[in-house]
């Protein structure tokens, strides 16, 4: 039992070196930064998404512009409808840069150090 309970604590302090140096502070501003990016660049995206798709058909109307189509879909669909498929996107966009920032931007300052099993981690 006892041997248990020291494997236990010795994996628990290699978890505790290994992520010391990790901030969820970096997760809070990735999230944060994707979720604020994505509102408010997201009618702008469904522009670029509405002129793919415009392929000469008269059932999709036409656009001359993209000040024309921002205000064609406001008078038609009002807020609603410049936000159209904007939750997956915002999803998307919170998860991939949150986890972006906590993985990544630490370890890039910090580089193992060959043989000294005290420290691992040194600063570039």
């Amino acid at each position: 039992m006892t041997g248990q309970g020291q494997s236990a604590a010795s994996g628990s302090s290699a978890w505790s070196s290994i992520f010391r140096h990790v901030r969820y502070e970096n997760l809070v501003a990735g999230v944060s930064g994707g979720v604020l990016s994505n509102l408010a660049l997201h009618p702008l995206d469904l522009v670029k998404i509405r002129f793919a798709v415009s392929d000469g058909l008269e059932l999709r109307p036409k656009y001359k512009g993209i000040l024309h189509c921002l205000t064609t879909i406001w008078k038609l669909d009002g807020l609603r409808g410049l936000y159209q498929g904007v939750t997956p996107n915002v999803w998307g966009a919170g998860l991939s840069w949150g986890l972006y920032f906590f993985l990544s931007h630490d370890p890039l300052h910090y580089k193992p150090i060959m043989g000294n099993k005290n420290s691992p981690y040194v600063t570039v």
